[in-house]
């Protein structure tokens, strides 16, 4: 069993949305079920322009009388002021809520929902450690909360871990002896290893949410009401027009220095097959990537950047892909 991993979140953006119509203003954004977050749950969703492509990939759960929404760390300003533009008369406030680095207490301890607050990960079996420190991990896709500090199970390799820093810095502590130190490569790749991929700045209104396999992680409800984008969104689904799919590779090269947005090629194509969505973190064999690819260029040679770079190698998802 391999020692978890224990990572400073600090370059994530986090969002809270409070109000007495906090609810009905997100049901009518996100292309996720909000009244399903009364329970303790923490769902994927996805935000969209009108036409359907998505300018935010979410975590959003529902605690303390507020609706919090974690993404990228470069989203916060371009989604408080889109997300803002549609709020008009519902009685609805969104704010941009820093997620302060580990330095040191924090004297404010997080008394408002939109005091700075800070952010770890843990990456593994996190179990023991968190036993250890006095927490329990909850089931997968859940929160929980214990005195100032949220623990939110992503997914059976990835916990994140929010509240003052003050608390956090306590916590770290404790948890220090049972961990090793991660870094934000070692968080990336956790995800690239579960095919969830996320928008930031550089893919912000590329790709409607089933390109990204969002419905297949189940951050897609096809049975609520209207939202941002729905109708797009539904047409892809019932008509079964995604022509693109996430697909998970690994660089062969060690040398490239691959980036979120570079472009595919396939081996004779002229133009590109796809895109670099997800990029983990560098190993001794390469890294790991998620791309959008058309799903013909999928079952072909593929190369990063140009169709004579770096070739690229297709590795299994974890979930499967529907039949084209």
């Amino acid at each position: 069993m391999t020692t978890p991993r224990l990572i400073d979140l600090s370059h994530r953006s986090l969002l809270c949305v409070t109000g007495a119509d906090a609810g009905t203003f997100l049901q009518g954004q996100l292309t996720q079920d909000i009244t399903a977050l009364e329970s303790p749950v923490a769902l994927l969703a996805g935000y969209c322009s009108p036409k359907g492509r998505l300018l935010a990939t979410l975590l959003v759960w529902h605690e303390r009388d507020a609706y919090w929404l974690d993404a990228a760390g470069d989203l916060a300003e371009s989604l408080v002021k889109r997300l803002g533009q549609y709020v008009l008369r519902s009685k609805a406030s969104i704010s941009s809520v820093g997620v302060r680095p580990l330095v040191g207490s924090d004297p404010t301890r997080g008394q408002t929902p939109t005091a700075p607050i800070s952010a770890l990960g843990l990456v593994g079996d996190t179990s023991a450690a968190l036993s250890a420190a006095g927490l329990t991990r909850p089931t997968v896709p859940q929160h929980a909360t214990s005195g100032d500090i949220t623990v939110i199970s992503l997914s059976a390799e990835r916990t994140m871990l929010l509240g003052p820093s003050i608390a956090l810095d306590a916590l770290q502590e404790r948890l220090a002896p049972y961990c090793t130190p991660g870094t934000v490569h070692d968080w990336a790749s956790a995800a690239v290893r579960e095919g969830v991929a996320e928008i930031t700045l550089v893919t912000q209104d590329e790709w409607i949410p089933q390109m990204l396999n969002w419905d297949l992680l189940g951050g897609i409800n096809f049975k609520k009401g209207c939202y941002t984008g729905q109708e797009i969104v539904a047409r892809s689904h019932y008509l079964g027009q995604v022509k693109r799919r996430l697909y998970r590779l690994s660089v062969v090269s060690r040398s490239d220095n691959v980036q979120v947005g570079d472009a595919v090629y396939g081996a004779d194509a002229q133009s590109p097959v796809g895109k670099i969505a997800m990029v983990g973190g560098p190993s001794a064999e390469g890294c790991e990537v998620l791309a959008v690819l058309t799903r013909e260029a999928a079952q072909g040679p593929l190369h990063l950047a140009s169709p004579a770079g770096a070739a690229l190698q297709l590795l299994p998802l974890p979930y499967e892909l529907p039949a084209p």
